[in-house]
Formats: C-alpha cells, sequence, structure tokens
C-alpha cells in the first residue's frame, strides 16, 4: 500500500520528537505535492501530532485544507520551493549540536572528516531574521542552489529534499556530524588532513555529487 503524504510526515514529526531533534514547540515540516504543499501547524508538538492536524496551502500560503494555522515559518519553506523546484520536502528544527553552531554564528566545517567534507563541504550559518518574518530567509538566495543544509544564525538548522526521507537523512547527518566535531574539540581539537587528501576528498563529492567546494 501507497504510504500518504499526511502520514509520512506525521512519522518523521514523531522520530523528530523521539530522537531531541525538536522540543514541543518548535520545529515544522512540509511535502510539495505538485502545486499543493502539507505543512505542520505553528503550537502543536510534533510528538502529539495526528493526520488531520496538517494544513494544506498553495506556492502563496493559501490555505485550501485543514483548520489550524500553518507553521509560522511557513514562509521560509516557500521560498526554498520557489528558489528550488527540484525539491518536495523541506524539514525545520532546533536539533541541539547544529543550533549550539547557529547560535555561535559558527558554519558546520571541517578539515578532518571525510564523510563531512564529501557530502557537504560545510553547513554555512546564513544572516539572523526575526523568527517568522521575511527576514529569516532574506540571504537564501545566495546559497540555496549549491546546498541542501544550511543554518540560519541564532535560529536552528533547515535541509531540503527531493522527498521527505532525504531532507530527514541530510538534517539527522548534520546533528550527528556537529555533535562529532564539538566532542572532538573537547579532546583538543581536530587533526586535520594534508592538503592532497582533502583534494581527493572534494573529487570525491565531485563525482558523487556533482558539487564543486563552496
Amino acid at each position: 500500500m501507497k504510504t500518504s503524504i499526511r502520514s509520512e510526515i506525521i512519522r518523521i514529526s514523531k522520530i523528530m520528537y523521539a530522537k531531541s531533534m525538536v522540543n514541543a514547540l518548535e520545529g515544522n515540516v512540509s511535502v510539495r505535492d505538485g502545486e499543493r504543499i502539507y505543512i505542520t501547524p505553528t503550537g502543536i508538538c510534533k510528538g502529539y501530532l495526528e493526520e488531520d492536524m496538517l494544513v494544506v496551502v498553495d506556492k502563496d500560503g493559501n490555505v485550501l485544507e485543514g483548520t489550524y494555522t500553518p507553521t509560522s515559518e511557513m514562509g521560509l519553506h516557500l521560498e526554498c520551493y520557489r528558489l528550488r523546484p527540484d525539491i518536495s520536502s523541506v524539514v525545520h528544527c532546533h536539533s541541539p549540536y547544529a543550533t549550539a553552531f547557529a547560535i555561535a554564528d559558527k558554519p558546520i566545517k571541517s578539515e578532518a572528516y571525510p564523510e563531512m567534507i564529501i557530502a557537504f563541504d560545510q553547513i554555512p550559518s546564513i544572516a539572523y531574521g526575526t523568527p517568522s518574518t521575511s527576514a529569516v530567509y532574506a540571504e537564501l538566495g545566495k546559497y540555496i542552489d549549491k546546498i541542501d543544509v544550511f543554518l540560519i544564525s541564532r535560529h536552528g538548522v533547515v535541509s531540503v529534499g527531493r522527498d521527505l526521507n532525504d531532507a530527514f537523512f541530510k538534517i539527522e547527518a548534520a546533528e550527528s556530524i556537529a555533535k562529532t566535531l564539538t566532542l572532538a574539540k573537547l579532546l583538543g581539537g581536530e587533526a586535520p588532513l594534508s592538503e592532497s587528501q582533502i583534494y581527493t576528498l572534494y573529487k570525491m563529492r565531485k563525482q558523487n555529487f556533482g558539487r564543486d567546494k563552496l
């Protein structure tokens, strides 16, 4: 049986809550299906969402279905879809380690973590904007064609993907990497790879993902 978009959003939302990637008041998820965008409501804990609580909007944010109010970060999701017609899902959360980098306004990057370099190069931090306003995504156009995961300074982390699993797996990986790099600092910091080793990793990044160094 084909899994419905609503049930997939609920499944991922509950996983995020169980993994402490969102708290009771934070985070939002959306999926684009043609001209319709399914999105989580505002003010509802992700661990207690039900399918009938989800809202369906159009590309301009007009509510097509649902009795709840869409997330206050709906504009961020809509802007991601506008700028990236190739994606069909957006996940935004405040997972602790990645968000710590955002609060510090520091990109997540490494010269010692091969998988980080190949998969992401780095996860940049875009300029702060007041939450729930268009200022949150004012700088998005500078990055979104080159990256699938980014931090919003003093706010949280966002990922986009070809489907919901893709977007979630990327944001989960970003959190794991942020945690590992934080722990490495407690052990005295990274042991950087050589320039030639890093060059080889960027070649692999280009071969595997078709993307250059940011």
